[in-house]
């Protein structure tokens, strides 16, 4: 059996990206031919282009995997035309509206992914997703379509591992109370809303707090707003936005940290979440979209308002109940062994099936 894991586009840091490699790697260990394709792929990474696909899936027996968060025509269209089984990975597409005054090439691209799903749901034999959230949003379009929970690969043990960036510690363990936001720097995530409860925090319970983004700054405009925002609240001292960093300055950064706060309005999984538990740091989040789904009852949950956010903050009434909560939960859902049993028990369940309807193996 020929494999064939597909995304839009295969970049360094990126945790779809992430996913697609790793989905690779455990098949090859498993004695499959696998390999990662995209239409646009960071120099290094090991890929074939997109129009390699045609000739390595010819028949019935091979296998496409189709990462799905936003829309390209020609992924589509490999979808529709190619005679293998297909598999779509649904890891849910960031609603346009929230690129409208920001981005609008991002936006159409959102809007391409929303408009496409339906037809590559069409177009498959099975439907995986990163949360149940994810599921239900799929089921908008397909009703009563099913579904199988995947949570994606991530990089906890290698962060558990990784020796830290003693530079970042010398500049962040100083007796401040570090307050961490992991992710892009887009809106979706929502970082306005962070920036206010960090000021009501500062200014109800601890002035002696720093707030720190950690993740790329590539949607200028958006950054923009946010920096602007930081000024007006006059916490440009007590403020850090390092762009992307590498996983040793990561490490550091959980190590200092006393919070993770994720102020998310849309997540299809939340992969800082894990790294969170895994790294023992208490999180505070809003209940928004996938995150309950992810951190369960391991994080703090508060409405979506400053002064909410600022007091949940404060609460460390269970602290070590939610820490050990988180650990136990990483063990039992989020290990990379765990996830990568279930990917090949599902992989060969989809065989399986395909056995069992055609009659035989063509």
């Amino acid at each position: 059996m020929n494999t064939v894991i597909f995304t839009p586009a295969l970049v360094r840091g990126d945790a779809v990206s992430h996913d697609v490699l790793t989905m690779v790697n455990a098949l090859r260990r498993a004695g499959h031919e696998a390999h990662a394709c995209a239409k646009w792929i960071n120099d290094g990474i090991a890929a074939i282009p997109l129009g390699d696909v045609g000739e390595r899936l010819t028949s019935a027996d091979d296998l496409l995997i189709y990462h799905h968060s936003i829309g390209l025509d020609d992924g589509l269209k490999m979808m529709q035309r190619l005679p293998c089984r297909k598999i779509v990975k649904y890891h849910n597409v960031t609603p346009p509206h929230f690129f409208a005054s920001i981005n609008r090439e991002v936006m159409r691209g959102c809007q391409l992914g929303l408009d496409q799903l339906g037809p590559l749901l069409d177009a498959s034999e099975a439907v995986w997703v990163d949360s149940d959230f994810n599921g239900r949003d799929m089921q908008d379009q397909r009703p009563g379509r099913e579904y199988q929970v995947l949570p994606p690969f991530n990089q906890v043990e290698e962060l558990i591992a990784a020796e830290p960036d003693l530079t970042a510690v010398g500049l962040h363990d100083d007796w401040l109370t570090n307050i961490l936001v992991v992710g892009r720097l887009v809106p979706n995530k929502n970082a306005l809303l962070a920036v206010e409860a960090f000021a009501e925090y500062r200014a109800k319970h601890d002035r002696h707090s720093r707030l720190i983004f950690v993740g790329d700054v590539a949607q200028n405009r958006y950054c923009d707003q946010v920096i602007a925002r930081i000024r007006e609240l006059r916490l440009s001292r007590h403020v850090v936005i390092t762009g992307k960093i590498n996983q040793r300055q990561l490490k550091t950064l959980f190590l200092t940290a006393q919070t993770l706060l994720t102020t998310s309005s849309h997540e299809g999984f939340c992969l800082p979440l894990v790294e969170a538990m895994g790294m023992c740091v208490p999180i505070v989040a809003v209940a928004n979209t996938a995150i309950p789904d992810t951190a369960g009852d391991v994080a703090r949950y508060a409405e979506a308002t400053p002064s909410a956010l600022a007091d949940a903050l404060a609460d460390t009434a269970d602290r070590e109940s939610r820490l050990r909560r988180g650990w136990e939960r990483y063990q039992a859902m989020y290990r990379n062994e765990a996830i990568e049993a279930r990917f090949l028990a599902m992989v060969d369940e989809v065989a399986a099936d395909h056995i069992r309807t055609d009659g035989v193996r063509r």
